[in-house]
């Protein structure tokens, strides 16, 4: 009887894994599919500068360009932020604090992203438009920094979990050998940690470049790229935010909707390798453990 339920449960865990690597598979031809059209009817010109459905143009770098900085920025702010707050909460505060205080932080993933991007509308953009002194606050900065605290979850639930998971003898034999708990942490649980930090950073980038509402309210949505090319302090767009525009206006199987989803096509693959690099990341770390 335990053997038959054992093959039961071996079948189940077999066939949801195969369940779920066939719709990855199946997202990625539908996509291909729709966005055949524009890929062969434009070719390298979807890798151009200019965007006017008007003329015939769908070039998506400027779209690519403002989804990179945008997720930049809040890299930038996020991982150290949020590296330093998971240290704090997993090996400096005390233990009876630490499930009140992440359960907090944690919080911040449950916001509604139109909450972001309404309080990015209200405050963010119209203090940066008086700090700055610009015409509009809607800008590829402003995004980056909504954007960033709209990851801060993320990284601090995986790294918490990652310096957390790690076994309490790496400590006690740091401690024995007579370290300071800042030596016990940057000598010994940060090279352990490492590789699933990684992954944390990892998959908070694939959550940035897909954020879609609150980044399309602040984002300003202009199809081009800056210039100078690093003032980030200007209006922008990312392939999210035109997507979250556009994608409705346009009509079914044309060339403009098929550039639409190539755009999409692009996001998924580049999001789909950052989840794989995550995995082998995580992979690595249980083999220090073993």
């Amino acid at each position: 009887m335990l053997g038959s339920t054992n093959k039961i449960g071996k079948y189940y865990v077999y066939s949801s894994t195969l369940i779920s690597a066939f719709v990855v598979f199946l997202i990625f031809i539908i996509l291909l599919l729709n966005s055949w059209e524009a890929i062969s009817t434009i070719g390298l010109d979807l890798i151009s500068l200019s965007w006017n459905p008007a003329k015939g143009e769908f070039g998506i770098i400027s779209m690519l360009y403002g989804t990179f900085v945008v997720t930049f920025i809040a890299l930038v702010i996020a991982i150290p932020l949020g590296t330093f707050t998971a240290i704090f909460t997993s090996e400096i505060l005390a233990s009876k604090y630490r499930f009140v205080v992440k359960s907090v932080l944690e919080l911040l993933a449950g916001i509604p992203s139109i909450i972001y991007g309404l309080i990015g509308i209200a405050f963010l953009s119209i203090w940066f438009q008086d700090l700055f002194d610009l015409q509009s606050g809607r800008t590829l900065f402003t995004a980056g920094i909504l954007l960033s605290v709209m990851i801060l979850p993320t990284i601090i639930t995986l790294t918490d979990d990652a310096f957390h998971n790690i076994p309490e003898k790496y400590r006690e034999t740091a401690k024995g050998l007579g370290l300071y708990n800042s030596e016990i942490i940057k000598e010994v649980l940060m090279p352990i940690a490492r590789a699933d930090v990684k992954s944390a950073i990892l998959l908070a980038f694939g959550r940035a470049l897909g954020e879609t509402m609150a980044v399309m309210l602040v984002v300003g949505s202009i199809d081009k790229l800056p210039s100078p090319l690093l003032n980030w302090l200007s209006p922008g767009q990312t392939v999210t935010s035109k997507l979250g525009r556009e994608i409705a206006e346009t009509s079914f199987r044309s060339v403009h909707f098929s550039a639409m989803i190539f755009m999409g096509l692009v996001l998924f693959s580049i999001v789909l390798f950052l989840t794989v690099l995550a995995q082998n990341s995580s992979k690595k770390t249980e083999r220090l453990y073993e």
